[in-house]
C-alpha cells in the first residue's frame, strides 16, 4: 500500500486564512486606535508655535562668570586641603628612626594656587577648571618620637599639583 502525501482542500487554506483575519482584525484596530489617541495629545508643530524650551543655565554663564566661581570653589578647595594639613601633622606623620635622632615628617600646602578656565565646547560640561597649587614636605627631627612631632618643622620638599574640575548643572564638580 503506498502512502500519497495529501494536500488539504483549498477551501481549508482559504478558511484558516479568514479565522486568522477575524482574530487579528480587532487587535489591528485597537493598535490604530491607540496610534491616533497618543497623536492627538502631541501638540502639532507649526512654525507659529510660541514654546522654546528653556536654554540650561550652564549654556548662558560666560568664561569670567566661571571663572569667577571657579575661584570661589578653589578658595574653599584650599581650605579643605588646610584643614586636612592638621590631621596630617598630628595623625599621620611619618615617624623614622636614624643615627642622628628620630625625625617626622608630614605633608603641607601652600596657600599660593593658580587658575585656568577653558571652554569645551560641550553643552554638558561647558567648562574645566585647572587649579594648580604646592603641597611641601616639611620635617622635624628630635632625639625622641614626642620631640620629634613637637617640631620647629622645617620644609624639605616642595611639589607641583595640577587638579582638573568640571562644570555641570551649574557648579563645578571635583
Amino acid at each position: 500500500m503506498h502512502v500519497r502525501a495529501m494536500r488539504p482542500p483549498r477551501s481549508l487554506a482559504l478558511f484558516s486564512s479568514f479565522i486568522s483575519l477575524l482574530i487579528l482584525a480587532p487587535l489591528l484596530a485597537l493598535a490604530a486606535e491607540r496610534g491616533a489617541a497618543k497623536a492627538a495629545r502631541k501638540p502639532a508643530k507649526t512654525e507659529s508655535a510660541t514654546f522654546t524650551p528653556a536654554a540650561p543655565e550652564s549654556a548662558t554663564i560666560t568664561e569670567a562668570a566661571a571663572l569667577a566661581s571657579f575661584d570661589t570653589f578653589t578658595v574653599e578647595w584650599m581650605q579643605k586641603l588646610a584643614g586636612t594639613e592638621e590631621f596630617q601633622r598630628t595623625q599621620r606623620a611619618q615617624v623614622t628612626e636614624s643615627p642622628e635622632g628620630v625625625s617626622a615628617e608630614y605633608v603641607g600646602y601652600l596657600p599660593h594656587r593658580y587658575l585656568i578656565v577653558k571652554k569645551t565646547g560641550s553643552t554638558i560640561t561647558p567648562f574645566i577648571g585647572i587649579l594648580t597649587y604646592f603641597e611641601q614636605t616639611l620635617q622635624c627631627v628630635g632625639k625622641t618620637r614626642e620631640e620629634a612631632l613637637q617640631g620647629p618643622w622645617h620644609q624639605i620638599n616642595t611639589r607641583q599639583v595640577s587638579e582638573i574640575f568640571r562644570f555641570t548643572k551649574g557648579k563645578w564638580e571635583y
